[in-house]
């Protein structure tokens, strides 16, 4: 019986892989029919009277008739919809909330969540994450054992509102279908405990008496945490002497990169497949449909249409955005989005590149929030993984996590890049490793590389090694603990590590 629901659903996934491949030959007409679906239901909405939407045909009147927003233009709609039961948004109603991550000390944001933008946006995208999996290992027993899955909290109703707020990833875990739910781990109570701690503590013990899992999924910061104390429980020396039928693992949230060492080594497996996925609490994006590639598929037909903002010329305080037909590869494009929950022509904060216009394939490069530029090094989350990547591998070392601010320029001292680095696998050497690190920002960055010429503007970086639990500790004492918060990579201010230097002992 078991057998048969697994090919059941291997047929239910042909499906996807078969609109995967209308994403190579008709791009432009998705995204079209994308966007007539999100206008037409919603025109008699407060925002869609406002801005005419029963009038607009096509794309480029969309453009002109509805202006760029922010989160904080669109919160007065947010808050109608969400106290006041209004559609001021959509006309499908909001049950649901999703909280942002945010990062140390950034606000969240609360993204109202309708049944279509579940069913046909976050659901939909990870049948198309299951589906690329598939495709590259027909083997695959997704639904023949069992997949162990950590997401967020559900915390409650939202002040004056019967909705609930939630983190994206309980949200979806609660809409698990019934018929599937047998093969998850934890259950639904224990998967959306708000408390991470208490949370991590009794999936691990689920996850260490359960010998048949084949698929993980999650955040591979929080993943890692449980995934050691699922060690420490059976004392195993890697997952796979837990879990010997495990085969894949669907990550998204942070970069892999830093992190793929790590789990190299806790599932030690030639034959083991990743698979990246790009999705938030504003929508799905991307799944890694080729897993030789490091990039990733935009997803066109699950209720999101892109627009996007050159960086440069962002940077210069333009707004004027283009449409996929446009975009061109190797440009660091500021991404804009309309979903079927409401968001129109909203700025997600997420700087992407494409990587292939044909079929359109990206990559995550960095955060409009998250850069540094005191020194006119213009840089990117994407310099600096690539960087950590080839100087972890020439020493010996593995990064738990690390977030870089900028040392300014003092009357007699030098500017410089201060790297606050914990690691897990610290280098024998660390001066040699910064050293190291130095030269590769200039490989990855000629801003960078200019203005170390010589010495000339900015000195050499500085690693500051944190100990063991540093940034675990940090979250937590902010209240930012599990979930969906992660640690900021890069800050042109000084902050956080401020805030850091001080829980060291040290002055700046």
């Amino acid at each position: 019986m078991i057998e048969l629901i697994n090919n059941i659903f291997k047929l239910h996934l042909r499906k996807y892989e078969e609109e995967m491949a209308l994403m190579y030959r008709s791009p432009w007409e998705l995204q079209a029919d994308t966007l007539r679906k999100i206008i037409k239901p919603n025109a008699a909405t407060t925002i869609g009277r406002r801005y005419r939407f029963d009038q607009i045909g096509s794309g480029r009147e969309y453009s002109q008739q509805v202006p760029v927003h922010s989160y904080a233009d669109l919160e007065p709609y947010i808050l109608r919809a969400l106290l006041h039961d209004e559609p001021a948004l959509t006309t499908g109603k909001a049950r649901w909330v999703a909280k942002t991550a945010g990062t140390t000390s950034g606000a969240s944001k609360f993204i109202p969540i309708t049944r279509e933008n579940i069913q046909e946006c976050h659901f939909k995208g990870s049948w198309f994450a299951l589906a690329a999996l598939h495709a590259h290992r027909e083997d695959l027993q997704i639904f023949a054992r069992k997949n162990l899955l950590i997401g967020g909290g559900i915390y409650g109703p939202y002040q004056g509102s019967s909705a609930i707020v939630a983190d994206i990833s309980a949200i979806l875990i609660h809409h698990i279908p019934l018929v599937i739910r047998p093969f998850y781990i934890p259950d639904v109570r224990t998967a959306t405990l708000p408390n991470y701690e208490t949370k991590v503590k009794q999936i691990a013990e689920m996850g260490a008496r359960e010998p048949s899992i084949t698929m993980l999924g999650g955040v591979p910061t929080w993943n890692l945490t449980l995934y050691r104390r699922i060690l420490d429980i059976t004392g195993a020396a890697n997952l796979l002497e837990v879990w010997p039928q495990l085969q894949a693992y669907i990550h998204g949230g942070v970069s892999f990169a830093p992190y793929r060492e790590q789990f190299a080594a806790l599932i030690p497996s030639r034959d083991f497949l990743y698979l990246e996925v790009y999705n938030a609490s504003e929508g799905f994006f991307a799944v890694q449909d080729q897993l030789d590639r490091d990039d990733m598929l935009l997803l066109l037909t699950n209720g999101i249409y892109y627009e996007f903002i050159p960086f440069e010329a962002y940077k210069s305080g333009s707004l004027e955005a283009c449409p996929l037909a446009e975009v061109q590869a190797g440009i660091n494009y500021v991404m804009m989005i309309t979903t079927n929950t409401g968001l129109y022509r909203y700025l997600m904060g997420d700087l992407i590149a494409f990587s292939s216009v044909s079929p359109y394939r990206i990559r995550i490069v960095g955060r409009t929030q998250e850069y540094i530029n005191a020194f006119g090094e213009d840089l990117l989350s994407d310099n600096v993984e690539n960087a950590l990547i080839g100087a972890c591998r020439a020493f010996g070392a593995i990064v738990r996590d690390y977030t870089i601010a900028p040392y300014y320029i003092q009357v007699q001292e030098k500017g410089r890049h201060q790297w606050f680095v914990e690691f897990e696998r610290p280098p024998a050497d660390l001066p040699m490793f910064a050293a190291a690190l130095d030269e590769a920002m200039k490989r990855e960055n000629s801003n960078y590389a200019q203005k170390r010429t010589n010495d000339f503007a900015i000195d050499a970086l500085e690693v500051i090694s944190l100990p063991a639990g540093f940034f675990e500790a940090w979250l937590r004492d902010k209240g930012k603990l599990g979930g969906q918060h992660k640690i900021p990579k890069l800050a042109n201010h000084r902050r956080y590590a401020e805030e850091l230097l001080q829980r060291l002992g040290r002055s700046t």
